[in-house]
């Protein structure tokens, strides 16, 4: 199995910490502890960690961390083995060892104490050779409220506890609540330390969670501060860096303080032509004391995540993921939010260069690439390989992927307003934000493993994060809002929570790419509002609300039982799967209430259905489900297909304009895949020509960047939806009808 790196650096990085997520066929590795990467047939310090499985025990998906050498420049291959001798421990392996109430991360030279139960702030110490640094000096996380109070993020009372414990990679986690000075506690808060064997940086990742009753809360500032001793030789060198394509880089005369504000104005008026989920630039401070050393902090996509600010002068260093000056922060009860903060500790003698480098390094790691056919014999993914690839049909799937309108900003970056949902009026004045509707993160995936491009991964990333961090409601006393995926809306989550606008597959593609279980324990938590929603009394009767409802709570319910194989979750999608079989039986057709007088055929939403009909049919292969997909398409094509090719929107005269979208593709693949009637397909091209043909960048933004609320939008083509309605239910279609020798 080869592991390939593209060229990225033109600097050589030795011992490189990488990682990449490896999928299995069932039944290949049953012991993980002996697959090992090798340079060049040399064992290299490799950890694994497996974070899925197939029924028999064997392993699905594994995540590897490894140390790699990795040459200025070029490009280069690495392979992976298994089932012979095991690993090579690093020169310098990293470890988390308990002391007391702390947790002391040692990576060599660099030893980080981490603060215990109600201690002020999360690192208690730090010590890399001659620098050392008391636990007073780290202050913070710390938020201030709009009335000016402030609380500092303080371990939680279970303290640290170790995700991963090297040797290449340590991951810890706490969680608990910002702590006042009266020892009062306000706004949740998890906190994870990343640190690599060997390596005098760690990663902080920091996020805050709006767990309290109030249904907004305003925010003034979030920040993080380094206030040092310098030693009484001399000046410190201060520096703070800013980069778009190259950095710029400004020293500190004494006595000065550097500061820069990223905020929307920049934005608007700065250019950069990057794919900015891969890369913007990076934003980093440095503190360098002659005798001891320093710290150099940066911010992960600042830019992407504006506003955000850094200070630094001969007495402290700021990072402020939320500027006091910035206007402050509006979080709506449920919302959370993660930064990450790389923060590296040096001797004197580091050059700014070298932190530049290291700081934009962190920016854009290197990630080795596995090719398609190991995603496609390891059967982990929906089959969407085509033997005979069509140019122009290839061409269209990657200008949708690339060519989206996205929008910058905190509470923002990672989703994309809807043209057409806010024209409508549905925001009342206000973008309504997509909320990765169809959820772009499992379409990213799969272009990602069709391709091997990079930036596929990279989007996936980068949309997962926003979504599992502010579309889903993560905490309501309303238990039909506790934990739900929030439909499209203004400000993300204005809106209410339905069964058909739950999606769990590309969380779950998140955490076997991460191994970061905050995504699996919000798609669980998604899945069981999908189990409170399927209570409400029209979800329980056929006919008693459209087949999409009931029709994506199924694809939910079938995606979590594969993950994990509990049966808890094949329980309410047998009861989906029975009520469609009467709801067919008693009107011939899943009709669904439009107007208070009539009962409609709506093909996308019968289209839903059958799709998810078919995931459940590959896990429980029984008859009378292929019977039911076959003769709703079969129903469709004779009622909702008009003469000119189309299907119609919905059945109703009032609705007949044609529309159906890419979802009767997919239904159509699959009624031929259970039938062999080649009609299926017929039936389908036309509507898959026009869309190969379509204009879709007249669906959403045009023109330059512009400001609105806390966002600053980039129209570039059509919204989120598009590429996530469009790719994964036009691939089987397309391969399909490749098949059957219908597209040249």
């Amino acid at each position: 199995m080869r592991l390939h790196f593209e060229k990225l650096s033109r600097f050589d990085r030795a011992a490189e910490p990488c990682s990449v997520a490896v999928p299995f066929p069932c039944g290949m590795l049953g012991d993980a502890s002996r697959f090992v990467v090798h340079d060049g047939g040399r064992p290299i310090p490799t950890q694994c960690r497996v974070t899925a499985m197939w029924p028999d025990g064997s392993v699905k998906w594994l995540l590897v961390h490894f140390l790699a050498d990795l040459p200025g420049n070029e490009e280069k291959d690495f392979e992976c083995r298994w089932g012979q001798e095991p690993p090579p421990v690093p020169a310098e392996p990293v470890a988390a060892e308990t002391s007391g109430a702390e947790v002391v991360v040692r990576t060599g030279d660099l030893r980080v104490s981490l603060g215990a139960h109600e201690a002020s702030g999360l690192l208690g110490g730090i010590r890399y050779r001659d620098l050392q640094v008391n636990g007073a000096e780290m202050e913070g996380p710390w938020v201030v409220s709009a009335r000016g109070e402030r609380w500092t993020a303080a371990p939680g009372v279970e303290g640290w506890r170790v995700i991963e414990a090297g040797p290449v990679r340590v991951v810890v986690e706490t969680r608990g609540k910002h702590v006042g000075g009266d020892r009062s506690e306000f706004l949740d808060f998890t906190a994870r330390v990343y640190a690599f064997a060997g390596k005098p940086w760690i990663h902080l990742a920091y996020q805050f969670m709006h767990r309290e009753p109030a249904k907004q809360l305003e925010l003034r500032q979030i920040a993080t501060a380094w206030r040092p001793q310098p030693s009484a030789s001399g000046e410190v060198r201060t520096a703070l860096a800013t980069s778009n394509y190259g950095s710029r880089i400004r020293e500190g005369a004494p006595g000065q303080e550097l500061r820069h504000l990223i905020d929307a104005e920049q934005l608007v008026y700065e250019s950069n032509e990057q794919v900015p989920e891969t890369l913007y630039g990076t934003f980093w401070a440095d503190w360098n004391d002659p005798q001891s050393g320093g710290l150099c902090v940066t911010i992960h996509q600042a830019q992407q995540n504006f506003p955000k600010a850094l200070a630094v002068d001969r007495s402290h260093l700021e990072a402020s993921l939320l500027p006091a000056e910035s206007g402050g922060l509006t979080l709506i009860q449920g919302m959370a939010k993660t930064h990450r903060l790389m923060l590296h500790f040096h001797g004197p003698e580091v050059g700014l260069d070298e932190l530049n480098i290291r700081s934009l390094q962190f920016q854009m790691p290197d990630r080795p690439v596995l090719e398609p056919d190991v995603y496609r014999a390891a059967g982990v993914l929906e089959e969407v390989w085509v033997a005979e690839p069509v140019p122009r049909v290839e061409r269209l799937l990657i200008d949708l992927a690339d060519n989206r309108t996205r929008g910058y900003g905190m509470l923002n970056w990672g989703d994309g307003p809807d043209a057409g949902y806010t024209n409508q009026g549905r925001g009342r004045g206000e973008l309504v934000w997509t909320n990765n509707e169809y959820d772009l993160p499992h379409a990213a995936l799969l272009m990602y493993a069709r391709s091997g491009e990079r930036r596929m991964l990279d989007y996936l990333l980068v949309a997962a994060e926003h979504w599992m961090d502010v579309d889903v409601c993560h905490y309501s006393e309303d238990p039909l809002r506790y934990r739900g995926q929030v439909v499209h809306s203004a400000r993300h989550v204005t809106g209410g929570v339905t069964v058909s606008h739950e999606w769990v597959e590309g969380l779950l593609d998140y955490y076997h790419q991460t191994g970061e279980e905050f995504a699996y324990e919000t798609a669980l938590g998604i899945g069981e509002n999908v189990v409170r929603q399927l209570e409400r009394p029209a979800l329980r009767r056929p006919a008693g609300s459209s087949a999409r409802e009931t029709g994506w709570g199924l694809r939910t319910l079938v995606a979590l039982y594969v993950e994990t194989h509990d049966e808890r979750w094949l329980e309410p999608a047998q009861f989906i799967v029975e009520q469609f079989e009467a709801w067919q039986a008693e009107y011939g057709a899943w009709l669904a209430p439009y107007t208070d007088h009539t009962l409609v055929r709506v093909p996308f939403m019968i289209a839903v259905a059958a799709n998810s009909l078919m995931r459940y049919y590959r896990i429980r292969p029984e008859k009378r489900v292929g019977d039911m997909i076959v003769a709703a398409m079969r129903d469709l094509v004779e009622h909702c297909l008009g003469p000119d090719g189309r299907f119609y929107y919905k059945e109703l005269p009032s609705l007949q304009r044609r529309g159906a979208g890419a979802l009767v593709l997919e239904a159509l693949a699959h009624a031929y895949e259970i039938s062999g009637d080649a009609r299926f397909l017929e039936a389908g091209r036309p509507t898959f020509e026009l869309l190969l043909q379509g204009d879709w960048s007249r669906r959403g933004y045009s023109g330059p960047k512009f400001i609105a609320g806390d966002a600053v939008v980039l129209p570039g083509g059509s919204g989120p939806k598009a590429f996530a309605a469009f790719l994964a239910p036009a691939l089987p279609f397309y391969r399909a009808a490749t098949q059957a020798g219908m597209l040249r």
